[in-house]
């Protein structure tokens, strides 16, 4: 136990403390276009939708961020350990393969619920946005929740192990998905084809259970299933590769 929390406090200070890119991107640029599309961009908004607006669009934003966090931080990160040949270091311990990836996505974890909590921050301050402290703390507990789905497919996308693959994937998963599953705009305004593709995704379903949750409305089942189906199939998947890819290099030695 005492190596699994050194490990998780090196990998605090390693990809938190010391990892500048998160804050710039993964932070600030959900930031700006909150800030663009609820603060600078509104002429075409009644003032009575307004204030609705504003914290709809806050949600998409904190999912945004936690997608960008979830899958390019992760399947960066996770590939500079392979190629600066961290992860080498990490097999040479005597904890299991599993804790390694567990202390990670604890971290990643951890850098979403800090993601969150500063896009929430600016948008009391910004917009004066009100809710009360459990309904922010259910909202951004959900929303974490709901991002391990992405950070799975973030674990897979590092597993292609190159550098120019994983750029191409990541941004073949992530910008499409934040797309539509409407989290730049409303998903309503794409074809029903593309709306109907857009609901299956697990943004989508955050996004929904997020929305309820925000309004005070019943949170639909079917979203909460989905979250929870696309954890286990994604999860299920990235043990069978990540199972395939170690005895392959144990064939290999």
């Amino acid at each position: 136990m005492n190596s699994f929390i050194y490990q998780i406090n090196i990998n605090f200070k390693r990809i938190i403390l010391r990892n500048k890119r998160f804050f710039l991107f993964d932070m600030m640029l959900p930031i700006i276009f909150y800030l663009l599309y609820s603060k600078v961009l509104v002429s075409g908004i009644p003032k009575t939708d307004l204030k609705s607006w504003q914290m709809n669009y806050l949600i998409s934003m904190i999912i945004y961020s936690c997608l960008l966090g979830s899958v390019i931080t992760v399947a960066n990160t996770l590939l500079e350990d392979k190629t600066s040949h961290f992860d080498i270091l990490s097999k040479l311990t005597p904890l299991p393969r599993w804790q390694y990836y567990l202390s990670r996505i604890l971290i990643f974890l951890l850098l979403n619920l800090i993601s969150s909590i500063g896009i929430c921050l600016v948008g009391i301050l910004v917009n004066n946005l009100s809710l009360s402290i459990a309904t922010w703390s259910l909202i951004i507990l959900i929303t974490i929740i709901g991002t391990i789905p992405l950070i799975f497919i973030g674990i897979l996308i590092s597993l292609s192990g190159n550098p120019a693959t994983v750029n191409m994937l990541n941004n073949l998963v992530v910008f499409p998905l934040a797309i539509i599953s409407g989290l730049w705009w409303p998903i309503s305004m794409m074809p029903s084809w593309l709306q109907s593709l857009g609901k299956l995704t697990p943004t989508f379903e955050l996004s929904n259970i997020d929305q309820s949750i925000l309004h005070g409305k019943i949170i639909n089942n079917q979203y909460v299933f989905g979250i929870i189906i696309w954890i286990f199939v994604i999860g299920i998947l990235t043990l069978i590769i990540t199972k395939y890819q170690k005895s392959k290099e144990l064939n290999l030695e």
